[in-house]
């Protein structure tokens, strides 16, 4: 008991030996309680970016039609691949990645696997923003840097707002003819998709939003895939031929 005693007693006098020598700093309560408060602002920071993000991810893939695509089919697989905005996506793992370090500063936290958490972060970004996606902020900013407000934006919108003009093209339905139809794209082009009696897909009509598949060459489409649309970018979409146009998607 004593020897405890007498333990205890020399830790003890080697804290205030240390403190002495300056060796070891005292720190007010506040300090701590100020700290811990920027911890909690920069992970919800963190967070509301990431859900931004994400949704900001399914605005872009709804606006360039891939999201209508199987994920799985060998046919379109090809597609995901090559136009999945993949800077934002390592973007926002990075993000998470910083948002668990921050967090296992809490018991709570740290005290169970690290798997755990992360799945935690990655399920709430990617139902959070899918639930973002659908408040309709994307567009508004879009149009909003489209008319030249909101400069710190129009990168972001500019280039992953930007609709490839390739094998994949969304658009609405202009004109219909016998085997051919017209479709106008975002970047205000007016395309003619060709297609074939053995496409299966549901009966269109002028005014109709559809994704079209294949080979474009000359202002004409090959099609040999053909989706028809009906989301939430439909009134987006008629908004894209009315309103100003400022050279943003030339």
């Amino acid at each position: 008991m004593s020897e405890n005693n007498n333990n205890g007693n020399s830790i003890k006098e080697k804290i205030i030996e240390r403190i002495k020598r300056g060796e070891v700093k005292m720190r007010p309560k506040f300090y701590f309680l100020l700290k811990t408060i920027l911890v909690i602002f920069a992970i919800f920071f963190l967070l509301f970016l990431i859900l931004f993000l994400v949704s900001f991810v399914c605005f872009h893939l709804r606006l360039i039609g891939l999201w209508y695509l199987p994920f799985f089919h060998p046919k379109f697989f090809w597609f995901y691949f090559k136009l999945l905005p993949w800077l934002l996506i390592i973007f926002c793992l990075l993000l998470i990645l910083l948002v668990e370090i921050l967090a296992k500063r809490f018991s709570f936290v740290w005290r169970k696997p690290i798997v755990y958490s992360l799945l935690v972060i990655v399920f709430f970004a990617l139902i959070g923003g899918l639930l973002f996606e659908k408040t309709g902020l994307h567009p508004h900013l879009f149009f909003q840097t489209r008319e030249g407000k909101m400069p710190l934006m129009a990168p972001l919108y500019q280039h992953f707002g930007r609709p490839p003009f390739g094998e994949l093209n969304r658009g609405i339905v202009e004109e219909i003819n016998e085997g051919r139809f017209k479709i106008r794209t975002f970047g205000n082009q007016l395309l003619e998709v060709y297609f074939s009696e053995n496409i299966p897909f549901t009966e269109i009509k002028e005014g109709d939003s559809v994704v079209v598949i294949g080979k474009k060459e000359d202002g004409v489409i090959n099609a040999f895939d053909i989706r028809k649309i009906n989301d939430s970018l439909r009134e987006f979409e008629k908004r894209m031929f009315r309103g100003p146009k400022r050279g943003f998607l030339k």
